[in-house]
């Protein structure tokens, strides 16, 4: 009796696991904003190349996002914006980026394709959270890499597209 008991619980405790995996979104997506004004303000907008990297980043991202999440700043609220474009039927949210783990929380009971705009220092660390994988390193300076979360048996898989960099973002000035 004892064993069938145990068997019982195996069953319940690795169906939960597998439930867990499989009602999560299969596909996540992340970004880090794209390029900001250089100014002292704590709160810049995106500069001209910016805008331009996030319709390249939206070019990349499939048409089947249901929501897509930015931090409370300008720049990742922008870039969304931006994205959300080539996203017509998507909602947008913003989330505290103080409380990374909520948001995972959310995003762990979404059921379709997910975006998440955030910063070079919370997008790895969500990165982790969601996947429990070594994130990337992105260093201030990092514009226009789309990094995918895609679900498979063992857990999510991480993936990274890095978009042809626009014209405008090219030009020197002299």
């Amino acid at each position: 009796m004892i064993k069938k008991i145990i068997a019982v619980a195996a069953v319940i405790v690795a169906s939960s696991v597998v439930f867990k995996l499989h009602s999560a979104p299969a596909e996540i997506y992340l970004v880090r904003h794209a390029e900001k004004v250089k100014s002292a303000n704590k709160d810049p907008k995106l500069s001209a190349c910016g805008l331009a990297q996030a319709q390249a980043m939206a070019a990349l991202l499939p048409n089947t996002i249901t929501r897509l999440y930015h931090s409370g700043y300008q720049r990742t609220q922008q870039t969304a914006e931006q994205i959300r474009l080539k996203q017509p039927t998507a909602s947008i949210k913003a989330y505290d980026a103080r409380d990374l783990a909520a948001l995972a929380k959310a995003i762990q009971q979404q059921n379709s394709p997910v975006l998440v705009v955030g910063h070079s220092n919370t997008t790895p660390e969500l990165i982790q959270l969601l996947s429990q994988l070594t994130p990337p390193h992105i260093g201030e300076q990092d514009y226009g890499v789309v990094y995918q979360l895609k679900q498979s048996e063992q857990g999510y898989q991480l993936f990274s597209f890095a978009i042809s960099q626009p014209t405008i973002c090219q030009a020197k000035t002299i």
